[in-house]
């Protein structure tokens, strides 16, 4: 350990030294600098554990099927927005930050690398209740990343720095890198909690949140809109806290087309499995998932077809699908080049339950940025409704809760227009010993209250399977 640290620190200050004509060029102001070095010493998903107990700001994020996963470890910068303006705003602190930036990326094998971590919640929101932890939109720098993709491995230092801070910097990273490796070698043992208490999904609760539904149908009738997403939240009182490295391991086993993560900040973690993809940013292409229509899992290989069938026939599904569609036609297709649906009404299967899905893919334009774009396409029908403003305005009107990071943004970015961002589906958001789960239902013309029902019941499996009961046999 100690000949690792040693030589990762003479090598972050030759790469000081190599910078040092850039660093005094900027007369005192800031420059972010990001150092990478090879490290195959442990993996991000041995870290999990330390994520939420041992730093104030981390980020847990995993493709398993892409064999990727990140851990992002406290905050060297931070752009943190409330309101209505937050995508302009971090849109135009990113362009600043542009022509700050250094680095020795230029050695890396795969240039395709997170630098900012982060997300968004559903809507621009007061920091209250559940989730006073998180700002309507933060994107942090982690000073530490532990990034593995394929057969990569590296470690990221990322600081800022003046000309007079140089030597700060190094010391820094030794004890970053010391701490590190001690929280490593360390063991995290918690047993597995039981559910106690749950809330939300008693029969009164049912009745009320189909009511809801009643009324959205009704209010389809009158042409109001044609689709809104509805969603209903409920509430766990575990015995302790979770291991969150099972539950990682839980998710990622059984959901492993899905983006698995967890965010934590101050004293709440915010985890899932999400299948929904909106949109990755990568060599000049935009690539954006439609995933919208539903139906639960077959016992039998033959069953699980035949369902599979029937939902691809089934008009109320196929009309949920292609409001999203037609949404990200309208805001994407305007906003660049070579517009194309690569992939239509193919069927995405995760554990219990598969969608219609879609792959749309264009080239971006010059006039268009990451955030510019996230702000036009974002929320989606999959999320919100069609059309947009009138269905949010009435799911901010009837849902009764704030959404926050629920089906919010949760991603990575870089200075390069790399970058990609889910939908942070089947998800739930942990303070302590208190787990609120979260799921939805698109409803449009025809959709049958007690179906939508069951299938935010077959959703929130996700989550709820991951605790037993010990008020159910």
């Amino acid at each position: 350990m100690e000949n690792f640290i040693s030589n990762s620190e003479s090598l972050l200050r030759k790469f000081l030294s190599d910078s040092d004509k850039i660093i005094k060029s900027r007369n005192g102001g800031s420059l972010l600098a990001s150092f990478a070095l090879p490290f195959d010493s442990f993996k991000s998903v041995d870290f999990i554990n330390h994520l939420a107990k041992d730093y104030e700001r981390s980020l847990y994020f995993e493709i398993p099927a892409e064999n990727l996963s990140i851990a992002g470890l406290d905050e060297a910068l931070i752009i943190s927005e409330n309101g209505e303006g937050r995508f302009a705003v971090t849109d135009k602190k990113i362009k600043e930050w542009k022509n700050s930036f250094i680095s020795n990326w230029e050695s890396l094998p795969d240039k395709k690398i997170p630098l900012f971590l982060g997300g968004m919640k559903f809507s621009s929101e007061h920091n209250e209740d559940d989730w006073q932890d998180y700002n309507d939109s933060t994107w942090f720098v982690p000073e530490l990343m532990i990034f593995h993709k394929q057969s990569l491995n590296y470690l990221f230092f990322n600081f800022l720095i003046q000309n007079s801070s140089k030597e700060l910097a190094a010391k820094k990273f030794r004890i970053k890198l010391e701490k590190l490796f001690k929280l490593n070698g360390s063991q995290v043992k918690t047993p597995s909690p039981v559910i106690l208490k749950s809330y939300g999904d008693s029969p009164k609760d049912k009745k009320k949140w189909k009511q809801l539904v009643s009324e959205s149908l009704g209010k389809i009738s009158e042409n109001q809109f044609e689709k809104v997403v509805l969603s209903r939240k409920v509430e766990l009182q575990l015995s302790n806290e979770p291991d969150m490295k099972l539950v990682i391991e839980n998710l990622r086993k059984d959901n492993p087309n899905c983006y698995i993560f967890l965010y934590h900040h101050g004293k709440s973690s915010f985890f899932g499995a999400t299948p929904e993809m909106l949109a990755k940013f990568s060599n000049g292409c935009i690539e954006v998932d439609a995933l919208a229509g539903s139906a639960h899992r077959g016992k039998t290989e033959d069953e699980d077809t035949q369902i599979e069938k029937a939902l691809l026939r089934d008009d109320k599904n196929l009309t949920e699908h292609n409001y999203v569609i037609e949404h990200i036609r309208n805001t994407v297709s305007s906003l660049t080049e070579d517009f194309k649906i690569e992939s239509r009404y193919s069927i995405k299967k995760l554990a219990n339950i598969q969608h219609i899905w879609s792959r749309i893919t264009a080239r971006l334009s010059n006039k268009s940025s990451m955030m510019s774009i996230l702000k036009e396409l974002y929320p989606t029908p999959a999320i919100c409704g069609f059309p947009k403003e009138a269905s949010f305005h009435l799911i901010k009107k009837v849902e009764g809760y704030k959404r926050g990071l629920y089906s919010g943004i949760i991603g990575w970015f870089n200075f390069d227009d790399e970058g990609e961002f889910a939908v942070a589906l089947r998800s739930a958001l942990l303070t302590s010993n208190k787990l609120v789960a979260f799921a939805g239902g698109g409803i449009v013309q025809n959709s049958d209250p007690e179906a939508e029902y069951k299938e935010t019941e077959l959703k929130l499996k996700t989550i709820m399977s991951l605790f037993k009961n010990e008020n159910k046999n």
